[in-house]
Order: C-alpha cells, then structure tokens, then sequence
C-alpha cells in the first residue's frame, strides 16, 4: 500500500480489464496521426505517461469513421490495424492498458475528398452548429446512415480488439452524436430514435451493443465496453442530472457498460466547462458527477473532475466516493511524470498546469503542444531519457530569466554544461509574472515557481538584479550564449492597424503597459486603453484601474476585445466578463487617428468618421517589440549564440519555452547551428518527420 496515495496506486477492474492504478490519461484531441493512423509520436506521447509506474490506463481519442473525423486517428480502415497494434503493444510494454475512445463529433464533419468544402454534419435532427463565426445546418441522419454509424461502430471496436485494445469507450458527451440522440435539445426525431427517453436511448443502445458484438468477434468477453457521459448539459431544452440519473442507472442494470466516466460540457457552446480555464473553479465536474454516480451501482465511475492538478485531490476524490477512477489530460500533457514522481515521493519536480489552454489553441498557429512544456507531444524524440550529456560540455550563459531563459538554462544544465543565467530583475519570471500579477491570472505563478526550483535544482547560476551587456557576457568567456530578454510595447503605439508612431505618443499623459504593471504609474479619470494585441495584458490593466475608480475605454479595431487566441482557449468569455463587471467601457471597430493634451482623436474603423474626446490618461497597449540590442552587439563574438522567445520575435508566451529547448540542445553537439540563421536555414533533422506507427525509421 502507498503510504501517501493507497486509492491511486491500487488496482481495479473495469469488467473484464484490470488496471494496475486509479490514474487515467483522459482522451483528448490531439494532431499526432498521418492521414487516419496514429503517428509513432502518439504512441511514445501515450507510453511516455504509463512508463514507471505512471498511469494505469490510457484512453486515446479515435475517430468512429475515418469520414467524420478532425485530427484523431480511426481504427475503422482495416489497413490501420498494424499501427494501432504497435500503439496496444507499447502502452502493455510500458505496464498500462489502453483504451479507445470512439466518437463523431458535428465539428469533425470531414470532406468528400482532400480540399473539398466540407461534407455535412451528421446529427439526430437539423440543428444550427457554427464554430469560430462560420454556420452551418446539421443533417438529420436517415435511418440508412443511422445503420451504418452504428455497423462503423462495430467494425471500429473489431478493429481496436484485433489491434489489442483493452476497451473501447464511446463518447456521449461534448455534444458528440451519442450525447445529441440522448438530447432533447439536440433530438427533435418523432420516429423510433426520439420523443420518448427510451427512444432517445435507443441510439447509445445499438450502439454500445455493436462495440460489444464486434471487440467479441475478436477477443471473446476481455474487452471493456463503456461510455463517456455527460452528467448535466446545461442549456435551456437540454437534459440535467436527473435524465442523466435514470440514462446510467439504465444502461448499467441492463449489463451494457463495464464502466462509465462522467463529464460535463457541449463543444462548442461550453467548452470552458469541458476544458476549464484557470478563471474557473477547480473540479468544476465534480458536483455534477456526485449527483449521477450512484446510479452506476457496482459499475466503476471514472471522471477527470476538472482541471486536476494535486495528487493529494486525486487520492480525496477517490476517498471520498466521487468515483472509482480519476485522471486528467491537461496535467498530464504539462507534466507527463504526473503521476511517477507523486508515487515515487518526487512531486516537487513536477510541473502544475497553469490551464491557458494552449494545447488546444495551438491550432490557430499551426502548433501542437503545451506552452510550458515544449517536450510535451515530441516525447519520441525529447523525452527525460534524452538528457544525456553533450558530446562536449561548454560554458554557457543565458541572458533573462523569463520562461524561455530559465527553460534554455534547465536544458543546457541537464545536458551537463556549465550555465549561468542573468536576470536584470530581481525576481526571475520575465513577462509572464507581470501576467501573473493580473486580477484572476495568479494561477501563472506556479509556471514560474516550477523553474525558479530547477534552476536550485540543477545548480544553474542565477544572478538576479544584474543588468547585463555585451562586455560583461564576454567577460565570464562562454562558449555558448542564449539572449531571452523579451520585449517592451511599442513606444510609439505601432500596431497591426497602423504601423508607425501614433502622433501625440509622447505626450506625458501617455503610458505603456510596464508603467502601469511594473513602475506604479496609476492614471485616474478618463483613460483610454488602446489595445491591438488582443491578450492579458490590455483587459488586465484595464481591469485594475476600473477597479480602482479610473473610467476605462476599452479601445480595439477588431470587433472582439481579444484575440482569436484568447478565444480558441475559451479564456474569452471570462477575459470579457471581468472588464464588463469593472466597469470598463468597450469600443470594438475603433481606433486612434492621433493624440491631442487632454484629448484622443478615434475613428470608425468601417466608416472613417472622426470622433474626439476628453482624455485623462492613454495607454498604448498595442504591440511589442523584440529587446535584442544584446545579441546583435554579441553577434560574431561566441561559438554559439541564439536568440530566443520574443527577443527574436515577439509572439505567444509557448514561443518562448519551445526555443530555449530547441536551441539549448544544439550547444556542444558536433555540426550543430551556431546561429538562429544557421538553424532557420538548415533542413530539419531527419528525426523530427511524422511517420505512422507501422512504418518503421531507418534513422
């Protein structure tokens, strides 16, 4: 028995699969599959969090039909069996099991063929979906294309058997089809497949009965059929706990679900429920979940709870009852060894998720990952048994003490180099802990607070409150230098709207955001905030001051007060909520024509129409740009040098951390780039290319 942690690390059967800890690794989307098979990336990404004694269970997001699907891979092709079959393999080499969780989801409606508009979204009834401002009608499924989802069913559980999965899990939450028959918001059907409950259930019946049929084709009765669930959905015409109550109760006495994990959510319209942001309570499922799971009997429950990020919860949840099974997906994507180092006394090096939602806002950059762990999705190739030492150990000095720097520091230090790190504040965390200092955003903190102890840890030289320069770097004779000095906002007021000084931005009622974040500068009256980036920074400090009895304008050309990214990680709707609640004033298609004393020109950004207006105070929120006087004055003067994070390109906080891996793992090593121009136009390492699981490297 465990003596922190005894429910975690103890065993369980769900049906006829036992697994060995009450930890899971929850299903999630991810882009780590070529065409419809998983990549090799996805199966040392899955094996990497069981490996050790980590999570007892994987359960990995599949696509039903390789039709309807968005980046998930499906075992429904009978040619991806081998590939699946080597993912099974290494989740059982690693001591797990591995689950399936199968869906088709009205957001994956896939195409006809490569490049054509989309093909229709299926669903029980014709409902209005739209995602990122684009609207479309669903389809409501003939009882032909209702025969062939559920023979897709069971031709996918055959397949997921044939590979070696342990389970399969279908997905009847986040508005996935299972979850829209069950819906009366959802099911407007009057045959067979809607009105009454029972009809509704009619669906998820055939359906867990064809898993069942089509995994016993192939492994007999060894194969655990369960569902994911949504416990309350939220809406007006939407079904609560009490329908959800008699679902489970019913699915469970009938003998149709070896285990239940309970959840809440719809996606789109919720998913700051289904992927809670840090502006969100902690285990914001759980008072849902304690509702509906005594209705599951003996049936174990899992659930994720939401946003789970202590052990010491974990281990309460199960105590208490809450369910059978807990996991997460988010911890585990910033911290893979979540749950090694909490069985092996060794929590203190691990990372906390600080829930900003990059792994999934990733997208709209063309990214995949997590934003304070770069190894996070590339564990094939930068995996904690890649830190061995440099062919040749450097001297290495890393100028800011930021995410990228300390990140560029913990890196170099586990390579076995030498590494000091200058930091010009006396605190380490560089932009990110002046983010931290925003109302509701302390849970940041904790990112910084992780490699403020790594770098205690690994012995790196911190020297905090210390200005660097070009002489005093060369004067401590590195062989490697690494600039993460960051970037200010414009002076100027440049922007993406008009990229050039404001006129009037140097007046002296005009401020920058660091006066107000870091040098006390706090303006009262009328004050105009106007912001082009679209990210804490600006609602933040306009929050403060609102809040402390200023009269805020909130100033955007775009119609939105933030940016796509702040949207696609659901942090919107709280961004926006909190300035409203302070009082701030908001003024989307708008922008600033010029700055007079005491007054601020707009203009209607459609229109052209001028407006002027009294003015107390003006903060010029609106772009930032790269701090690197430092390397440009070091350039041909060390072996290696490289600019990182937004001192080579102001950009999302991810940028940074990714860098000072990358760039830190290039020092030392034989014909590696001396330069970021050098790395930018060297073809990549053969190493990092995306292969299905079944074809096998030669590099």
């Amino acid at each position: 028995m465990h003596p922190k942690y005894p429910k975690v690390f103890s065993p369980i059967r769900l049906g006829p699969v036992e697994i060995p800890t009450r930890y899971f690794f929850a299903p999630h989307g991810s882009a780590l599959s070529a065409g419809s098979k998983p990549l090799d990336d996805l199966v040392a990404y899955s094996a990497e969090r069981v490996r050790g004694g980590g999570c007892g269970l994987v359960v990995v997001a599949l696509a039903i039909h390789e039709r309807g699907r968005t980046r998930q891979p499906s075992p429904h092709p009978p040619e991806n069996v081998a590939a699946f079959r080597v993912m099974a393999d290494a989740i059982h080499a690693a001591g797990g099991k591995i689950f399936g969780e199968t869906l088709y989801h009205w957001i994956g409606a896939g195409q006809w063929q490569a490049l054509s508009p989309p093909a229709p979204s299926l669903a029980p009834s014709v409902r209005q979906f739209g995602l990122n401002g684009r609207a479309a009608s669903t389809r409501a499924m003939s009882r032909e294309e209702i025969a062939g989802m559920i023979a897709a069913i069971r031709q996918t559980a055959k397949h997921m058997a044939e590979a070696g999965f342990d389970g399969i899990m279908l997905h009847a939450s986040h508005a996935a089809l299972v979850e829209q028959f069950l819906s009366p918001y959802f099911n407007q059907r009057t045959d067979e497949y809607g009105g009454s409950l029972e009809n509704r259930m009619r669906f998820v019946v055939e359906a867990l009965q064809a898993a069942r049929d089509g995994a016993n084709e192939v492994a007999g009765s060894a194969f655990a059929v369960g569902m994911r669930f949504n416990c309350d959905e939220q809406i007006e015409g939407g079904y609560g706990t009490d329908t959800a109550f008699e679902v489970v109760q019913h699915l469970c006495e009938r003998g149709l679900l070896d285990y239940i994990d309970l959840d809440v959510g719809l996606e789109p319209q919720q998913f700051h429920h289904g992927m809670p942001t840090g502006f969100e309570r902690k285990q914001y499922y759980r008072p849902f979940v304690e509702q509906v799971r005594k209705a599951a009997g003996a049936v174990p429950v899992l659930s994720v709870l939401g946003n789970l990020t202590d052990m010491a919860d974990a281990e309460a949840a199960l105590a208490d009852g809450v369910c059978d099974v807990v996991g997460s997906a988010r911890q585990l994507i910033a911290e893979p060894r979540f749950v090694q180092n909490a069985r092996d006394g060794l929590e203190h090096l691990s990372r906390t998720c600080i829930a900003c939602n990059w792994c999934t806002a990733a997208g709209g950059d063309g990214a995949q990952g997590c934003a304070i762990n770069p190894a996070s999705y590339r564990d094939r190739v930068w995996n904690d048994d890649s830190f061995t030492p440099a062919a040749e150990s450097r001297k290495v000095v890393v100028v800011g003490g930021g995410p990228g720097g300390m990140e560029a520091a913990r890196v170099a230090a586990l390579h076995g180099h030498a590494v000091t790190l200058i930091e010009k504040n006396a605190q380490l965390g560089g932009a990110l802990s002046l983010w931290a200092g925003l109302p509701g955003r302390e849970h940041y903190r904790s990112a910084i607070d992780w490699w403020a102890r790594e770098m205690a840890r690994l012995g790196v030289d911190v020297r905090a409150g210390i200005e660097a320069t070009a002489d005093g770097v060369l004067a401590e004779a590195p062989d490697a230098v690494i600039v993460a000095t960051g970037a200010r906002y414009s002076p100027g007021g440049r922007s993406i709207n008009f990229d050039a000084d404001l006129p009037g931005w140097d007046l002296p009622f005009v401020h920058r955001p660091e006066a107000i974040l870091a040098g006390g500068v706090r303006p009262s009256g009328k004050v105009f905030v106007i912001d082009a980036e679209g990210y804490h920074t600006g609602p933040g400090l306009a929050e403060i001051l609102a809040g402390e009895g200023a009269e805020v304008q909130f100033v955007t050309a775009t119609y939105s007060p933030v940016s796509g990214r702040n949207t696609d990680n659901w942090e919107e709707r709280y961004i926006v909520a909190r300035m409203k609640r302070a009082g701030v004033r908001l003024r989307p298609s708008t922008w600033v024509r010029r700055i007079e004393p005491g007054a601020v020109v707009l203009y209607d950004v459609h229109t052209g129409e001028e407006r002027r207006e009294a003015a107390d105070a003006v903060i010029l929120s609106t772009a930032r740009e790269p701090i690197d006087d430092i390397a440009r004055a070091l350039e041909g003067k060390v072996a290696q040098l490289f600019t990182i994070g937004d001192a080579l390109a102001a950009r999302m906080l991810a940028a940074a951390p990714y860098e000072g891996q990358k760039f830190a793992r290039l020092i030392g090593e034989p014909d590696a780039p001396a330069t970021i121009g050098e790395a930018w136009f060297a073809p990549d390492p053969l190493e990092t290319a995306m292969l299905p699981a079944d074809l096998p490297r030669r590099h």
